[in-house]
């Protein structure tokens, strides 16, 4: 639900409210979703792939840990995995 009080924006979301400080934020967000729905029927199956894993946030935590465990020399090699 959005309504506007002296000419400012708030949203109520599941009981919580936008205030003033994070409206900007928020019309961020929806601009950078409406950009993304219409730049998707341009991009190839690659790209749409390559952007749904950087949009989950427990794949980008997992890459980010094994890189750094690559950083440190901490890891397997894939012939001792297999």
């Amino acid at each position: 639900m959005i309504f506007e009080c002296d000419k400012i924006k708030y949203m109520a979301v599941a009981n919580k409210t936008i205030t003033k400080t994070n409206i900007k934020a928020f019309e961020e967000a929806r601009e950078a979703v409406i950009k993304l729905e219409t730049l998707t029927r341009f991009l190839s199956p690659a790209d749409l792939e390559t952007l749904e894993i950087l949009l989950d946030k427990k794949t980008v935590n997992l890459l980010s840990k094994s890189l750094a465990e690559i950083e440190k020399k901490k890891f397997e090699p894939i012939k001792k995995i297999l």
